[in-house]
């Protein structure tokens, strides 16, 4: 009984020290996720807002955005029109948001990440919200909305 008892203690402690691996790993890799891709918004959204640029968009966006993009550009054209009206970017600040790490079945392992920011323009202050995803090692944007009081004038 002893014997049987040491071994069921063994094959516990093994889980245990599995678990906590797993879980400090997720750790340190999250918050790896979590710079990076917080210094992928700093870096790249003042790149499209500045000017209000669909290249820059374009050139930063995501396969799955591209596709819609292609699918409307009209409608893109539109839209940049209207955020336009907000003016040049004058800072980005309260950048908050994290990274998320899922595995899915047909995709394997898909990195995501969230954020916030209020970008203060010429014109008035937008909250920007924004989805990215890791491809290949690379953030891409999959979503960005602007909202502003200035359109509801």
């Amino acid at each position: 009984m002893k014997k049987f008892l040491s071994i069921v203690g063994g094959i516990f402690l093994l889980i245990v020290f599995t678990a906590a691996g797993f879980i400090g790993y997720g750790a340190y890799m999250g918050n790896r996720l979590d710079a990076s891709s917080r210094a992928y918004v700093e870096a790249n959204v003042p790149a499209i807002v500045s000017t209000w640029s669909k290249v820059e968009l374009q050139k930063r966006a995501s396969p799955e955005l591209r596709e819609i993009i292609n699918e409307h550009p009209a409608e893109l054209e539109r839209l940049f029109q209207k955020l336009s009206r907000l003016g040049v970017l004058k800072s980005l600040k309260d950048v908050k948001g994290e990274s998320n790490v899922s595995y899915t079945a047909d995709r394997d392992k898909v990195i995501t990440a969230s954020y916030v920011a209020t970008g203060k323009f010429e014109h008035g202050e937008a909250k920007i919200a924004m989805r990215l995803v890791q491809t290949s090692g690379q953030w891409q944007f999959l979503l960005l909305n602007i909202t502003s009081p200035l359109f509801l004038q």
